[in-house]
């Protein structure tokens, strides 16, 4: 994923250019990952973008497929 990716996702989440900027700088230097940009994200009071945990669903797989016709 390139950093104009990064950006875009984070844009399209309605993160703050102000956050963005930050997140982008500390991932300069610790590296970009998944799990660091989402760690970075949650610590501002975002939630997840980059990372899902399916434990966290909604649960459709419970649901019968007419539920949704």
């Amino acid at each position: 994923m390139t950093i104009s990716e990064i950006e875009f996702e984070m844009k399209i989440n309605d993160v703050q250019q102000s956050d963005i900027a930050a997140i982008i700088e500390i991932c300069k230097t610790k590296g970009f990952s998944a799990e660091g940009l989402d760690e970075e994200l949650v610590k501002r009071g975002y939630d997840k973008i980059f990372t899902v945990n399916y434990d966290d669903t909604d649960g459709y797989e419970d649901q019968e497929w007419n539920d949704f016709e």
